[in-house]
């Protein structure tokens, strides 16, 4: 499921050579807020990793497919007002591969912290 300009919009992509950061803001009307959580709502971290791939893609005009979560760190609940920061730092391809880690920040708080790896299609 595409998650892209329904459940959250990029509002700024900066692209660096040792990282790339991108700013989204969430939709708090979408569904999928409705359903996790009624009255306190989160949003949920399978979002967060798709979020990443959809991402991933929009920066390197490739489509990537997880192969390994290799780990994955929840810190703090990121809801549906927020606006956060995706940064992509250690990107490294390697063949068909990519491995990069993620943090999932705004200027207070680190929602998410993950190391994946994909597969370049």
């Amino acid at each position: 499921m595409k998650l892209k300009d329904d459940f959250y919009h990029i509002v700024a992509m900066e692209q660096g050579e040792e990282q790339c950061r991108c700013k989204v803001r969430m939709n708090p009307r979408h569904f999928i807020y409705k359903v996790h959580f009624p009255n306190f709502p989160v949003t949920p971290g399978v979002c967060m990793v798709q979020m990443v791939s959809e991402i991933l893609a929009e920066f390197f005009k490739r489509q990537f497919v997880l192969d390994t979560a290799v780990n994955i760190k929840f810190r703090e609940r990121m809801g549906p007002e927020e606006e956060a920061t995706f940064v992509f730092s250690k990107i490294v391809f390697d063949d068909d591969r990519l491995s990069v880690s993620v943090s999932v920040e705004n200027d207070k708080t680190q929602y998410v912290k993950m190391s994946m790896r994909y597969q370049v299609r």
